[in-house]
């Protein structure tokens, strides 16, 4: 964390007309922690988990033609399967990182999320997708009521979930 404004501020002073807006630091690849400001007090800490998970992208209400229309090669009446990726984004106070407020980050997503979704047929094992259709909008957005709150030290920012490496869906408040 200090690190960070460390650098922020002297990156920023390197440049004459320009100014550094944001600076994010790659821990691993699938963890980062980034700032906005060489004073900024909110950092956000941003961690990628893998899943699987089947679905079947249908509606009762059109026929064959319509749902192929609409769904592509994903309207396969038996469903098919994605390696999603998701990304949680949370905002937390430069008291909280410091402290060591990201210990519990990942309990919490297996918990509250990646333990209801992986390896599961989204449209049978998912509370919530019984009359949904799972489709990559509606993940995104059941992944943040499923970790809104949940954060002891820090507030959901961001989700993304990527199906592959073209289409993703990112949500925020």
């Amino acid at each position: 964390v200090e690190i960070l404004k460390l650098c922020f501020k002297e990156i920023d002073e390197s440049f004459d007309r320009q100014r550094l807006v944001q600076l994010q630091l790659e821990l691993n690849p699938y963890r980062t922690i980034s700032i906005q400001a060489e004073d900024a007090e909110m950092f956000t800490f941003s961690e990628k988990f893998e899943f699987s998970a089947m679905h079947q992208l249908w509606n009762e209400r059109f026929d064959e033609e319509k749902n192929f229309e609409l769904f592509g090669k994903c309207a396969n009446v038996a469903g098919h399967g994605h390696n999603y990726v998701l990304e949680v984004s949370i905002s937390l106070s430069t008291a909280s990182a410091r402290s060591g407020g990201i210990y519990e980050f990942e309990k919490v997503v297996e918990k509250e999320f990646l333990g209801l979704v992986d390896h599961k047929n989204l449209n049978l094992d998912v509370p919530g997708f019984e009359n949904l259709n799972p489709t990559v909008e509606n993940l995104a957005y059941y992944a943040w009521e499923k970790l809104e709150g949940k954060f002891e030290n820090g507030q959901l920012a961001k989700i993304t979930i990527w199906e592959n490496d073209r289409t993703f869906c990112s949500y925020t408040r």
